[in-house]
């Protein structure tokens, strides 16, 4: 049975009333967990405990990501003065990405940070949800650049200090029109500070 003109004007009317939900881009940036005294690019125990607590937390706090991203494994940093191979980022995602049957990005080198900021900021993230495990120095300059391009305030985004393995930056970017028009940005914490120094299956 057709309805009447009124009526369909009516419910038109009523439709264009109900907001269209719309998720913000989620932006997670993570460091890496605890480092063994001479660094070796590498987790210690304590770090490795840290990681294979992280993927309950992550996804109690923010849910599944549509990404993953951690910096390639070939890249080298020095550490108390030599260079080696900086596999702690990945090393600190690798369980949350195991759990959630999911790859980890690792086609950006280290220092690419505008090249993550562009992988970043594309439509096809405007309501997803992204995890980046990095180094912490350069995690704070990534973000400091996302939400500068995004309109937001640098001044906002505090240092991220050197004894600080617990924490989660958070940014959430509002798009319009295909283009991100403001960002908010929020500093929350893992809450997994003094896991175990000794390592999984570990015998005495």
């Amino acid at each position: 049975m057709t309805k009447p003109p009124g009526a369909l004007v009516a419910a038109l009317a009523f439709a264009l009333l109900i907001p269209v939900a719309r998720a913000d881009e989620t932006l997670v940036f993570l460091r890496h967990g605890e480092k063994p005294p001479l660094g070796l690019g590498q987790l210690d125990c304590q770090g490795l405990n840290r990681a294979l607590a992280l993927p309950s937390v992550l996804q109690a706090k923010f849910g599944t990501p549509a990404a993953i991203y951690a910096p390639d494994p070939g890249s080298t940093a020095k550490d108390k003065g030599v260079e080696y191979n900086y596999i702690r980022p990945l090393a600190t995602i690798e369980p949350t990405a195991i759990r959630l049957g999911m790859p980890v990005n690792t086609s950006l080198g280290l220092r690419q940070i505008q090249q993550l900021e562009q992988d970043l900021l594309v439509p096809a993230y405007s309501s997803a949800t992204i995890y980046v495990a990095w180094e912490h120095n350069l995690a704070q300059q990534a973000v400091q650049q996302l939400v500068a391009v995004a309109g937001g305030k640098v001044q906002q985004i505090p240092a991220w200090a050197d004894a600080d393995y617990d924490s989660l930056y958070v940014l959430r970017v509002k798009w319009q029109n295909g283009k991100p028009v403001s960002v908010s940005f929020e500093k929350e914490t893992e809450g997994l500070n003094h896991q175990s120094a000794e390592c999984p299956g570990a015998r005495h």
